[in-house]
């Protein structure tokens, strides 16, 4: 074991005195390198309990322990004694140096572009494999689904994780949720997939609020810095999703194409970087923007533009992109041999919904958006089954 790169020089301490056996020792001492993710992660671990006045902090953190003391790696500082701590409450960074976290935070990016960069525009998945829809900001249930889905962390959990987009804008920490995806993106690529949203998009962001997050928590200056660095990474994110070659995932859902039916190839033909989609390619701000249509909510006219556009026609609820129909789908998935399409960008009053004969479910996993009363929920893709699971976040 001392001679494995995964595990760490304190395995040796551990087998001193009994050597009969070896102790249990800490997932995070095993896997854990000093990085700007791990550092990331355990700033954000700090950033989500409450602490009380009488505690105190022994080395560790500086900038998490209250103090100004940083390092050019950013969150976690090497600090030395005891230092006490104020009181804070939950997802709050109380007294942290903010100048620290978003030096940390910009490292990330800068990583985490390449990453996903250097990723298909369509992912391909195997079940097993967890699938998200809109967090929104919701830091408190990401960490939710965290502990119920990837408690020991992605490395030892035998899934997969999926997020269908939708990361920032309307709940408060967003500057947190997408830290947090970011570094769990680079330290397991094969387990942790992100793809893009309508509101990983500049001018969404800027008419709500992530860029407003971003210069309120860093300063109009090194927010101007993170908001961009962030952006960067979602110019370079995936567009679509398939899992097992039968499920396919998109944030809005299936695209309408000028050749016809949308075909897989033509997603994979998408550019990176992507900074204007609505500009450089209509399937993507197609796949991003799309929503299912209801029969009933269409007139006689809406009815003959349907038929006379394979299915799709003008989506005037949000203004851009196309309703999609029934009959748009089913030939979707036939041409693509597909089975089913699971998509997130509307929320759920149970966390999902399952449309179109079946073969459509929309997720959502930020609860009590907007001020609603919705719950969080998820899909699991596995054994040939799709199981949608609501979870407590109370």
């Amino acid at each position: 074991m001392q001679n494995l790169e995964r595990v760490s020089n304190s395995v040796g301490l551990h087998l001193e005195g009994d050597k009969s056996r070896i102790q249990r020792i800490s997932s995070v001492d095993s896997f854990n390198q000093r990085s700007h993710p791990n550092e990331m992660l355990t700033g954000l671990r700090y950033f989500e309990r409450a602490i009380k006045s009488n505690a105190t902090s022994s080395g560790g953190c500086g900038t998490v322990a209250g103090t100004n003391n940083s390092t050019s790696g950013g969150v976690s500082g090497q600090g030395s004694g005891v230092a006490p701590i104020k009181t804070k409450s939950h997802f709050s960074w109380g007294t942290v140096e903010m100048m620290s976290l978003a030096k940390c935070l910009l490292a990330l990016c800068r990583e985490a572009q390449g990453v996903l960069a250097n990723e298909p525009r369509l992912i391909k998945l195997s079940a097993p494999s967890y699938i998200l829809g809109d967090i929104h900001g919701n830091f408190h249930d990401l960490v939710c689904f965290e502990k119920a889905l990837w408690r020991m962390g992605p490395l030892l959990t035998p899934c997969s994780f999926l997020f269908l987009g939708d990361y920032v804008d309307r709940g408060e920490h967003g500057v947190e949720v997408i830290a947090y995806l970011l570094s769990q993106k680079i330290l397991a690529p094969d387990k942790f997939f992100l793809i893009r949203g309508n509101h990983e998009l500049r001018a969404v962001q800027k008419m709500f609020h992530f860029e407003a997050e971003c210069n309120q928590k860093f300063g109009p200056t090194v927010g101007q810095q993170v908001w961009e660095a962030v952006n960067n990474c979602f110019d370079a994110m995936p567009l679509a999703a398939v899992v097992d070659n039968k499920i396919f995932c998109a944030h809005g859902g299936v695209p309408n194409s000028q050749s016809g039916i949308c075909t897989l190839a033509e997603i994979n033909k998408i550019p990176v970087p992507l900074k204007d989609p609505e500009n450089e390619s209509m399937v993507a701000w197609e796949l991003m923007w799309n929503d299912p249509i209801k029969s009933e909510w269409l007139d006689e006219d809406q009815v003959k533009e349907m038929e006379a556009n394979n299915g799709f026609i003008f989506n005037s609820r949000r203004g851009t992109g196309h309703l999609f129909s029934c009959d748009a789908l089913e030939k979707f998935l036939h041409t693509n041999n597909l089975s089913h399409v699971i998509r997130a960008h509307e929320v759920q009053q149970a966390g999902f919904q399952v449309q179109q004969k079946g073969k459509l479910l929309t997720v959502f996993s930020s609860s009590h958006y907007c001020g609603r009363s919705n719950e969080a929920a998820c899909i699991l893709v596995d054994r040939h089954k799709l199981r949608t699971i609501r979870l407590d976040t109370s």
